[in-house]
Order: structure tokens, then C-alpha cells, then sequence
């Protein structure tokens, strides 16, 4: 999880503070909407190469950066919607 806002840098300090790079799941905002072209695919880059195995954009990340995320991350992306319960195994 990471705080609204924070484009990748709650992630890597993460990594930092569990000694890890493994990064299993990124969820939460990006606040996007509205932002230049530009910014959304250097954030889509940069979480891309994280290579976290699930990103689940919330709705703050905005329609151009979820979108963004579904074509460059087929794999990982999940639509997040109100009411979707996540369980992640250890």
C-alpha cells in the first residue's frame, strides 16, 4: 500500500527499510488526473521496473495513468473498484 500522492517513492522506501526489491503489490493513488502525458508514463516506467507482481492504480491515479498501467503491466494491473477484497498469501 502506499499514501495517496506518492508516485513510487513509499515503495522504494519500503524496499529500503525491508532489505527486499521484491515488490509484491503496489495499491493505492497516484494522483494523475489531469497530469501532463509525460509524467504518467515516466510513472508508469518507473513502477514497471519495480516489477511488482500486482499494481492496483486507485481511482485518484486518474483514467490516462489507469489505462496506461492496463496496457504497459497486462499482467500485474488489477481494476481496483469500491467493495474488492484483496487476500495476498505470505
Amino acid at each position: 500500500m502506499r499514501p495517496c500522492g506518492d508516485r513510487e517513492h513509499g515503495v522504494r522506501q519500503a524496499q529500503k527499510v525491508s532489505g527486499t526489491e521484491r515488490v509484491h503489490a503496489i495499491m493505492g493513488g497516484c494522483h494523475l488526473t489531469n497530469a501532463k502525458p509525460e509524467l504518467i508514463q515516466s510513472t508508469v516506467a518507473d513502477i514497471k521496473a519495480m516489477k511488482p507482481d500486482h499494481i492496483v492504480p486507485a481511482h485518484c491515479s486518474g483514467f490516462e495513468a489507469i489505462v496506461a498501467f492496463s496496457r504497459e503491466m497486462p499482467d500485474a494491473f488489477t481494476m481496483n473498484t469500491t467493495g474488492t477484497k484483496y487476500t495476498y498469501g505470505a
